[in-house]
């Protein structure tokens, strides 16, 4: 799976305002703003945090599972078992990303100027219930066209 979870790190790494750093467990976090959005493992576990609702809601959509740590946290988790499964690890990561993007937009700080979450959630196609629990979510983040 090294070579899957490396273009992964590869592509995320790339994202405005994404560094990344050893994580303490092993593998490579992704870290914005100073908050770590997730981290990958070089066995092909990819985590992630988001909100409560939303990961209830890709729990039951079965886009990922719980935590296999801490499974009653805000945390889940992906497994990539196969070059195919790394779009579906993308997607996920470009979520948790636009969450901490709009979170730090929210405080004043614009770290991707270029990117509208508005269009980004459009292209994850998300299913309908979820990709609704996402933007009622964000709706407040989504209606500023600008940093507060």
């Amino acid at each position: 799976m090294t070579a899957a979870i490396d273009r992964i790190v590869s592509r995320v790494s790339r994202w405005p305002g994404v560094e990344t750093a050893p994580h303490r467990f092993g593998g490579t976090a992704f870290v914005v703003a100073g908050r770590e959005l997730g981290h990958v493992h070089d066995a092909g576990v990819v985590d992630l945090a988001l909100t409560r609702r939303v990961r209830d809601a890709l729990l039951t959509d079965g886009l990922a599972d719980p935590h296999r740590v801490v499974p009653e946290s805000t945390w889940v988790t992906y497994r990539v078992r196969s070059d195919a499964d790394v779009p579906d690890a993308m997607r996920l990561l470009r979520l948790a990303y636009l969450w901490r993007l709009l979170a730090v937009r929210r405080r004043g700080i614009d770290l991707d100027p270029e990117t509208d979450p508005d269009t980004d959630l459009r292209r994850l196609e998300l299913p309908a219930d979820l990709d609704a629990l996402v933007r009622a979510t964000f709706r407040d983040s989504l209606d500023r066209r600008t940093p507060v």
